[in-house]
């Protein structure tokens, strides 16, 4: 039997040469720009953008600290919008009780967070009609006397979660808006998670090909899905959720427990079903989009194709999109990041949380991966070790259905949080054309060209993008954008519309 000494030793061969195998697979599809778009603002001076929707002909934007703000699109003023619902005071203070994070650029505690108000949903009928609609938000003050070390990972990568230790809980609650006015209806979910990260952001969704909501769910936190939790198929979530309202009929869980399992559920009289695992293995996905492909039946009594588009923000190597046309399958993670064996360990046996990021690392959950090998791989994979390219963290997805930009009809196109390899430091825009007859097969992707004119940079400035969306038709892209790096501190005790305030919301155009 190997030795422990040996086994990191082969460990490291196989990660150089996984690293090898990646570098030659970027260098022989050098990642170019080939379209030209400008950056229109439809919104400035607000918020971190956690979230875009347009219903109707109006926008709706989920800002972090607890704000949906909505924006008629027939105005150009960027200043034009109102505030439609007011989270705040259930969301809490940004930054509570997380470490600083020299890795990741800030190392001052409580300056960076994944918390927040991240989700927003109508219903079809929203417009003039029901007025329903749905929002998923953390409630950061609620939490367990001792919630997890965010850095549990260096202490352990195989126990199991003690859900009696919690750091926030997350909400999925329905509204009505009545003569224009929000009026609170019920809560739906009430989820404990483990650690302040990975929680699912702007992966709240109406599915039009089920006629239903859809909640992506991270996997909790923490470093590389400590607990595993992604791939334990009790745990609500790492999964995407169907939501089944006829099953919740009735049931307003705002004065129940929070729950974490499929189990704890049962306990509370859910019946089953009323949440459904679509998809397992998600690290921390982002919005839906649906492409329906055949209409109507394809001559052996099967319903129309539907394809949906998920991206997920990648741990160390990859970031990926997948897109699938079935349900109940695995994206692979914690074990697999896209095509490659994921996490990786460090190599020394006594660390400080927080000071071993950047030292020699080796394949932890190897053996793992190898006894996964059926998972669902996806059609866009773009990796950190392109330093031409030097991308961060995949912040969603939509699918283009326009022709105002010409060449971009039916591809994918995402974002990028930043790359510090661009000047000024900046996002990345880009674009891919999914092989439908192969859904598995990773495709080119290509950056956009991006003026930034109208975006008016000041000097030391950068551009994050936290967020992507399309309108209903799929015509018109809008992203988020957010000028600063310490974006909590700038957003605290500053007042909407607050020139020293960093996000806003831009639309893609022909340049």
């Amino acid at each position: 039997m190997a030795t422990a000494r040996e086994q990191r030793t082969l460990a490291k061969l196989v990660f150089f040469f996984t690293v090898l195998l990646g570098l030659s697979q970027a260098r022989s599809q050098p990642i170019t720009a080939d379209i030209n778009v400008k950056l229109r603002p439809v919104v400035e001076r607000i918020d971190l953008t956690t979230d875009i929707n347009v219903v109707g002909n109006s926008i709706f934007v989920c800002t972090q600290p607890g704000w949906l703000l909505r924006k008629s699109l027939a105005s150009r003023s960027t200043s034009d919008f109102s505030v439609f619902l007011d989270l705040r005071d259930k969301v809490g203070t940004l930054g509570s009780r997380i470490p600083g994070l020299a890795g990741l650029g800030y190392p001052t505690p409580g300056t960076y967070d994944e918390r927040g108000l991240l989700g927003f949903a109508a219903d079809p009928a929203f417009d003039g009609k029901n007025g329903r609609f749905w929002v998923w938000y953390t409630n950061i003050s609620e939490h367990s006397a001792s919630p997890p070390n965010f850095f549990q990972w260096l202490v352990s990568t195989s126990d199991p979660w003690n859900q009696d230790q919690y750091d926030h809980v997350g909400y999925l609650q329905e509204y009505q808006s009545v003569g224009g006015v929000p009026a609170f209806r019920r809560t739906l979910l009430k989820l404990k998670r483990p650690y302040f990260n990975h929680t699912g952001y702007q992966s709240l969704v109406w599915s039009p090909e089920l006629n239903t909501l859809l909640l992506g769910l991270g996997d909790g936190g923490s470093e590389y899905d400590p607990n595993n939790i992604a791939q334990n198929d009790d745990q609500l979530s790492g999964k995407l959720l169907k939501i089944d309202f006829d099953k919740l009929s009735g049931r307003d869980f705002t004065r129940s427990a929070p729950v974490a399992t499929f189990t704890d559920l049962r306990r509370q009289n859910v019946p089953d079903g009323a949440f459904t695992t679509l998809v397992k293995g998600l690290r921390n996905p982002s919005k839906v989009s649906f492409e329906k492909v055949d209409a109507g039946e394809d001559g052996h009594g099967q319903k129309a194709r539907w394809i949906k588009y998920l991206a997920n923000t990648g741990q160390d190597t990859i970031e990926w999109i997948h897109g699938f046309d079935k349900n109940g399958i695995n994206f692979g993670f914690r074990p697999w990041e896209g095509i490659f064996p994921t996490a990786f360990e460090i190599d020394e046996t006594a660390c400080d949380p927080g000071a071993c990021l950047g030292r020699t690392r080796v394949i932890a959950y190897g053996l793992e991966a190898s006894r996964m090998p059926n998972i669902y791989r996806p059609l866009v994979e773009y990796t950190h070790l392109d330093e031409e390219l030097g991308p961060n963290a995949n912040t969603g997805s939509a699918l283009y259905k326009g022709s105002s930009i010409p060449g971009l009809n039916g591809q994918l196109v995402f974002t990028d949080w930043i790359s510090f390899a661009r000047t000024p430091a900046q996002g990345l825009l880009m674009h891919s054309s999914p092989n439908r007859n192969n859904l598995q097969e990773a495709q080119p992707i290509k950056l956009f060209n991006v003026d930034l004119s109208d975006v008016r940079l000041k000097k030391g400035d950068v551009l994050f993008y936290t967020s992507i969306n399309t309108d209903g038709a799929g015509e018109r892209i809008f992203v988020g954008g957010f000028k600063q790096l310490q974006f909590i501190v700038n957003q605290r005790d500053n007042p909407l519309g607050s020139d020293k305030l960093a996000g806003g919301v831009y639309e893609v155009i022909k340049d």
